[in-house]
């Protein structure tokens, strides 16, 4: 199964719209890929991504993954992708079942399933205004940063399960974990 989501990279002082496709194919010896011109820490994402999935009491699937991070001709740095790759995949297992569309995800994620902060957020955070997403999902450490941008909803995440429990229209859930509600 394939499933898209939406991230971003920062490229100088502006940010441009990265695209996290994930495919889980139903055939195939396990193994996890990862494409798109990625850098070390993009690669090392693999591992975050396995640990932070099975800690956060989600399956990681046993099968053959493909993450390609797009545009390919763009070369992609550090840990930022972690949060956008893990959803990906569970959107893919079929673990999630949200429409996330008009949505941008970003965040490293430790181990235990924890979300840190990245740098690079308030650009971030303008592309996703300027690409009319309703929701940005950023680590709790960046929350404010982002909420700086008027008109963009921002929902901080400190956990992988966090963002799991929220994702499915739980609505209460996401007013208690929203910054700054678009006006």
């Amino acid at each position: 199964m394939l499933a898209k989501v939406y991230s971003s990279a920062v490229v100088g002082l502006d940010a441009v719209s990265i695209e996290v496709e994930v495919d889980i194919a139903s055939q195939g010896l396990p193994n996890f890929t990862i494409v798109g011109l990625p850098d070390k820490s993009v690669e090392e994402a693999k591992e975050r991504v396995r640990s932070a999935i099975r800690n956060s009491g989600a399956d990681f699937p046993a099968r053959r993954i493909t993450v390609n991070l797009a545009p390919g001709d763009l070369p992609k740095e550090g840990p930022s992708y972690d949060l956008p790759i893990a959803v990906g995949i569970l959107l893919a297992s079929g673990q999630l079942t949200t429409d996330l569309t008009d949505t941008m995800i970003t965040g490293e994620l430790s181990l235990d399933g924890k979300v840190r902060g990245v740098a690079g957020i308030l650009p971030q955070a303008l592309l996703a205004l300027n690409n009319h997403c309703s929701s940005f999902f950023v680590p709790d450490d960046n929350k404010y940063e982002a909420a700086v941008i008027e008109n963009l909803t921002v929902y901080p995440v400190s956990s992988l399960t966090q963002l799991f429990n929220t994702l499915p229209n739980n609505k209460r859930s996401r007013l208690q974990n929203t910054v700054k509600m678009k006006k």
